[in-house]
């Protein structure tokens, strides 16, 4: 997609500038929120464009979710997928998020409940790539809690990332196999995914990408050959130092340890003072947290007790902060979501009723087929892209049937014979028009052949029963232009031609009425 740097000035536009920044959002997180806020600005001097406003919730709660910054996320997300009856692409991409967040804070149960929609819902609009994503989600939720089922979710993942060209998912797909590999106790097949991480980062341009297959390789060559892991990590170290302003433990913490490993104590303790100073900076509690730990074990082995009782100490107290924290976070992200989940279930319900009362009023209460109103709103369309024949059929002598039988039986001979005009005129749209009077539309069919079949229908004859047999009169015309009241003023006509001259016909158009 070409987009330029153009502001947009239309709402088709701005959807074509937030979906560039989707496609780019790993690449160009900043340039994704900026281009969310730009269209957020555009929308206040603008008529509700519901397509724009969504897509500039979904940038806004993705580039939330990537800085750890759940809460904000969920709040992002509530107006997209509180929206009755909508299941567009982004609102795919919203559920998206939302499986994501709960596997992060441990809504497990829920998620997964999620999936099977938004799966199904990615299959109906052909979103291949978000498909992907899903499954590629269920993959780390399942490494991050170290069992080993992951990789079948990661695998077909990476199958619809290549099927969709979709270079990052790819690279992110491999980064993960290569974890789910480490689980299973496959070091090579683990290392053979690390590669192909590290070749589609450099081919795409993601450094985080390559600097984390470096730091993956880096840990899982320490047993083995630790001169190639230290250098690894420290590449990965350097790297990362160019590329992002982000401190990277998963670097820094097996590097450390490999130091120590080897008695290199103050290389370690020097690695990591650098390490903590430039988390504390970037306010990155969790890592300096770490750090804190393994400065204390290095100190100890340096015969440094006070150092290492301060940093114990810190460590400790960082842990509680966190501790506290994550649980505030973990119980706002859940309010949050269920508040998410009930507007979902509200607007969702909502949307049921209306359904229902649409096709309430849109349908014959006795005999379940489209009423009078239904067939003046519909009929029209139906003639107009497929003209051909209209008939009104009418059941004969339907007064004597109520007065020798009684209502109640008159309604279910109603009920039968517009079961019967149902089954037996398939190609047929049949509506009630009133009391005893029916209306067969035969789009894409012409007088002759409608006649044929109304009149076989004629001949038939119920089979014994407890209900009355009974006959019908019809009156068929053309609909060459979609102008069914016209149509249905001449099919009235003839069918009363044919009540005149002895009822039990259909009488056909040909070309005598006005």
């Amino acid at each position: 997609m070409t987009v330029t740097n153009r502001t947009p000035g239309t709402g088709d536009e701005w959807l074509a500038r937030l979906e560039n920044a989707w496609a780019e959002r790993e690449r160009d997180r900043a340039r994704s929120v900026a281009d969310a806020a730009g269209a957020r600005r555009w929308l206040e001097g603008h008529p509700p464009t519901p397509p724009v406003e969504a897509a500039a919730h979904v940038l806004d709660a993705y580039a939330s979710w990537r800085s750890g910054r759940m809460v904000e996320a969920l709040e992002g997300l509530e107006p997209v997928l509180g929206r009755a009856g909508v299941r567009d692409v982004w609102v795919c991409r919203a559920l998206n998020i939302r499986i994501a967040l709960g596997f992060e804070i441990g809504e497990v149960a829920q998620s997964m409940a999620l999936v099977e929609e938004q799966l199904a819902l990615c299959r109906a609009l052909g979103e291949t790539e978000i498909e992907a994503c899903t499954l590629h989600d269920i993959g780390v939720m399942h490494n991050d809690h170290g069992t080993k089922q992951g990789r079948p979710y990661l695998l077909q993942a990476l199958e619809s990332f290549r099927h969709a060209d979709n270079i990052e998912g790819q690279a992110f797909a491999h980064l993960n196999l290569a974890t789910a590999a480490v689980l299973a106790g496959a070091p090579d097949e683990a290392r053979t995914h690390l590669e192909c991480a590290r070749t589609l980062g450099e081919r795409r341009g993601l450094p985080y990408v390559h600097t984390m297959a470096l730091a993956q390789q880096g840990a899982l060559e320490a047993g083995s050959d630790p001169v190639r892991a230290e250098a690894l990590l420290r590449s990965a170290l350097h790297r990362q130092s160019l590329h992002d302003d982000r401190p990277m433990w998963e670097a820094a913490d097996p590097l450390a340890r490999l130091l120590m490993a080897q008695a290199r104590y103050t290389e370690a303790r020097e690695l990591l003072s650098g390490f903590l100073e430039a988390a504390q900076a970037a306010r990155l509690r969790s890592m300096a947290m770490h750090a804190h730990a393994l400065l204390a074990d290095i100190h100890e082995a340096l015969d440094q007790p006070a150092e290492a009782l301060g940093h114990l100490r810190a460590h400790v107290q960082a842990y509680r902060a966190l501790r506290d924290e994550e649980h505030d976070r973990r119980v706002s992200a859940l309010e949050v979501m269920h508040r998410t989940e009930l507007m979902r279930a509200q607007a969702e319900a909502g949307q049921r009723r209306a359904d229902e009362l649409g096709r309430l009023s849109q349908t014959d209460d006795l005999t379940g087929l489209p009423n009078r109103r239904h067939l003046l709103d519909e009929g029209p369309r139906l003639l107009r892209e497929r003209p051909g024949a209209v008939a009104i059929i009418d059941i004969d002598h339907f007064k004597a049937v109520n007065d020798r039988y009684g209502h109640e039986t008159g309604d279910r001979v109603l009920h039968a014979f517009a079961a019967r005009l149902r089954r037996e005129l398939p190609g047929a749209f049949v509506a009630r028009s009133g009391g005893e009077e029916f209306v067969a539309l035969f789009p894409g069919l012409a007088v002759p052949d409608a006649h044929v079949c109304l009149d076989t229908l004629r001949r038939q004859r119920s089979a014994p029963g407890p209900l009355p047999d009974v006959t019908f009169t019809a009156g068929v015309t053309p609909c060459p232009d979609g102008d069914l009241q016209d149509a249905l003023r001449r099919a009235d006509t003839l069918l009363y031609r044919g009540k005149a001259t002895g009822r039990d016909r259909v009488v056909p158009d040909d070309g005598g009425v006005e």
